[in-house]
């Protein structure tokens, strides 16, 4: 997991709203299902031979429930909330890639537009 960078210049937003890594759910791909985002992860373990019932990359579920502690003090993962706000911008990015673009200009994170029906998460 790995939200900052230590270039000069930042990341793309597909870099953290598209990538599953970016938030710690590890590889994988999101769905809009419902009105609620599913994550299929790439990477399964078996739990009779890991004892681990998560993907073997990932520090937290879709959830915002964490599967790895950490020993640095502060260091915490996403909560549910935030995956999901984090996520959801992804939905948009595809057409609506550009700062300009009117979705994107009235973007408010507290009541963020319905997706568009053409959306493609990948």
């Amino acid at each position: 997991m790995n939200p900052h960078s230590t270039q000069k210049l930042g990341r793309t937003c597909e870099s953290c709203h598209i990538d599953t890594r970016a938030v710690g759910l590890g590889r994988g791909s999101v769905k809009y299902i419902n009105g609620d985002l599913k994550f299929i992860p790439a990477l399964s373990s078996s739990p009779d031979i890991t004892g681990l019932d998560h993907p073997l990359d990932a520090f937290v579920d879709i959830d915002g429930r964490p599967l790895v502690h950490t020993s640095r003090p502060g260091l915490r993962t996403f909560n549910r909330e935030e995956i999901k706000r984090i996520l959801y911008v992804g939905l948009c990015l595809e057409c609506h890639g550009d700062f300009n673009d009117k979705v994107m200009k009235n973007w408010n994170p507290s009541n963020p537009p319905e997706p568009c029906v053409n959306m493609n998460y990948r």
